[in-house]
């Protein structure tokens, strides 16, 4: 069986998807469990980094982000078993695609969407670190009792 492909997904993949990404990964490893996870944006333009905010409030958590801010792609969403967005927003705006019966908004997923800090000061990133944190748990837990990892 090949590893599960979980994908990401926000608006311009440089501070929610990433922490999340990161977040998960770092979950996954204590665990000793294997998840192929990934993270892309709807808008991302090709200067774009990942938000100084969302890599210190991943720091607080002993983390270091390693991401470069992604364009997502149709082929991205075809090759992975599940997609997770951040709010139904974004889920909505997938509906188009043939995928949408894998994609999910996080409400969904954890019963909690995670709002968009950008442009917003540190502490609301520390917090949407902490959200993200839990959501996270949630979506590892889930994938375990699922037999998918």
């Amino acid at each position: 069986m090949s590893k599960y492909r979980l994908l990401l997904v926000c608006t311009g993949n440089t501070c929610r998807s990433p922490m999340l990404e990161t977040l998960i990964k770092a979950k996954l490893k204590s665990l000793e469990k294997e998840c192929e996870v990934k993270s892309a944006g709807l808008r991302v333009f090709p200067e774009d980094k990942v938000n100084e905010k969302a890599r210190k409030a991943v720091k607080r958590k002993g983390l270091v982000i390693r991401h470069k801010p992604t364009q997502l792609e149709a082929k991205a969403l075809e090759r992975a078993d599940s997609v997770l967005t951040m709010t139904m927003e974004q889920k909505l705006y997938l509906r188009m695609d043939k995928c949408f019966y894998k994609v999910f908004s996080l409400g969904e997923a954890v019963g909690f969407d995670i709002p968009d800090p950008y442009g917003q000061t540190q502490k609301e990133y520390d917090l949407c670190a902490d959200a993200l944190e839990k959501a996270s748990e949630i979506i590892v837990e889930n994938l375990i009792k699922a037999g998918k990892i």
